[in-house]
């Protein structure tokens, strides 16, 4: 065996940490999605009742503007909680990115401590072998991070812009929505 008591458990205490900081990101963007599609659902329902309300009351006018009020709320409602939904998904990807460079950390750890244990009871020859290992091994890690932090980046760089055409789509939207309004009032005012 060419790894220590304490190695092995150090590993074993890293990876589980690492399992548990990778639990806790789940449960958490698990819970976020849980309230932000019954915030959702109880938004659906108070504005479906609002249209009832209308048709209970016999506002003839709001029925024949009905369907373009009703898809122009439901698309910036929509697409706020595509928005939001996305963002979770986001930073649940980032943690779980960032787990699976620290697990292999832990991994290669245990490859370096083996290869230090090795190196020191085997001939020059392959000293210099395992050396060369090692190096490569290094060098695949830090390829490993530069990875991890373009993706890192190129998440976030995705949510940022997923943001912008969200935010752009319910600007546009919602001034269609306001000069109809302004117009049917003008045409109040004129009668």
């Amino acid at each position: 065996m060419f790894l220590s008591a304490q190695q092995i458990a150090d590993s074993r205490d890293h990876t589980l940490n690492n399992l548990l900081g990778l639990s806790a990101a789940c449960l958490a963007a698990s819970q976020r999605f849980s309230e932000l599609f019954s915030a959702a659902g109880r938004d659906a329902l108070h504005h479906g009742s609002k249209h009832l309300a209308h048709f209970g009351h016999g506002q003839l006018e709001s029925m024949t503007q009905l369907p373009t009020t009703l898809w122009l709320e439901q698309s910036v409602r929509h697409s706020k909680l595509l928005d939001t939904a996305f963002g979770i998904y986001g930073e649940a990807q980032k943690t779980l990115l960032q787990t699976a460079e620290a697990q292999v950390r832990v991994f290669d750890e245990i490859v370096f401590a083996t290869i230090n244990r090795a190196a020191k009871s085997s001939p020059w020859e392959g000293e210099i072998a395992l050396k060369a290992l090692r190096s490569t091994l290094e060098n695949a890690e830090k390829a490993l991070h530069e990875i991890n932090v373009a993706a890192i980046e190129s998440v976030s760089q995705a949510e940022a812009e997923e943001q912008q055409v969200t935010e752009s789509g319910t600007e546009k939207k919602t001034p269609r929505k306001k000069p109809a309004a302004t117009d049917a009032n003008s045409g109040d005012d004129s009668a």
